[in-house]
């Protein structure tokens, strides 16, 4: 079996530019020792990993750099395992779950670790996908430490703490091509003809746009619901259809996108609200009640009193 030792063995020979004195030395054992245990790992795995000239290690074979760029990953991972392990030997450690949406994950994750990373270098953070109902579960649970949501939602009926951190505005998305998309501004009534291409039922994104449509006394004709944007917008190519998404959605445009779409305002807009949330009624450690206070404190929030 190639076991970490062995393979130690191999990657020293590679590293050391094929010499295997200078491997050898590196390892702490005799150059005949090494030797051996090369010609073992070969013989009993069947695997030819050096290229050989008059009986001198030359190079890798296809297998052999395979079996390097493997054995590196492998021992990148068992060092992180045993940091960890280190880590929670001496309680110095925490592990942080922030929750949220495909596409909330996607506009606000990367600010927040990159905000706190630094800062909290003992604690993993981890990001999790979920919907509405998943999220709910998963905080009231403790699955979740952090959650991020759009407004309106149930969690403060339900005893989670919520406290909005974003909000903007949502736009009109469409085709260059579109009928519309020579206006400069949209109204309602000219939208709700032409199918809709949104997020689905599971989301509440999806609820804030029917019901805000409704509220004005028209119809919403849904064309698509779906829980990626991405595919939102992947519909309105050669098509008559319009998605409701938030501004924000904008700066996740590829080129193409830029190209081929317009982003239109629309009169009297739905607003877009991000919250963030936790629940209050699990203690929360002193690392946990730090991280609330930076996070919220991007957004210019105070954080309030436990």
């Amino acid at each position: 079996m190639l076991d970490l030792q062995k393979m130690s063995y191999f990657m020293a020979v590679v590293e050391q530019n094929f010499n295997l004195s200078k491997a050898a030395q590196s390892l702490f054992i005799s150059q005949p020792a090494l030797s051996n245990a090369i010609h073992a790992i070969e013989k009993e795995e069947e695997l030819t990993l050096f290229v050989r000239s008059n009986g001198r290690y030359t190079g890798l074979t296809p297998c052999g750099k395979y079996l390097y760029g493997e054995c590196k990953f492998l021992f990148r991972k068992y060092n992180q395992i045993l940091e960890q392990a280190r880590r929670i030997e001496s309680d110095d450690s925490e592990t942080v779950t922030i929750a949220a949406p495909p596409f909330l994950l996607r506009s606000y994750a990367a600010a927040i670790l990159l905000a706190l990373k630094d800062r909290f270098p003992q604690v993993e953070f981890l990001f999790r996908e979920a919907d509405e109902a998943g999220l709910k579960r998963g905080l009231l649970k403790g699955h979740f430490d952090i959650g991020l949501i759009t407004e309106p939602n149930d969690y403060r009926s339900a005893g989670l703490f919520v406290v909005t951190i974003d909000q903007g505005r949502f736009m009109a998305v469409l085709e260059n091509n579109h009928p519309l998309a020579g206006r400069e501004i949209l109204e309602w009534r000219e939208i709700v003809p032409y199918p809709l291409a949104i997020p689905g039922p599971h989301f509440p994104t999806y609820d804030l746009i029917v019901n805000s449509i409704r509220s004005r006394g028209l119809k919403p004709k849904i064309g698509i619901a779906t829980s990626g944007w991405d595919f939102q917008v992947s519909c309105l190519l050669k098509t008559d259809y319009i998605s409701l998404m938030p501004e924000i959605v904008r700066n996740y445009f590829t080129k193409e996108m830029d190209e081929q779409l317009k982003m239109l305002p629309v009169n009297h807009p739905i607003a877009w609200r991000v919250a963030y949330c936790e629940n209050n009624h699990i203690r929360k450690t002193r690392t946990m009640q730090e991280i609330r206070a930076a996070i919220l404190a991007m957004y210019n929030i105070q954080c309030p009193e436990n």
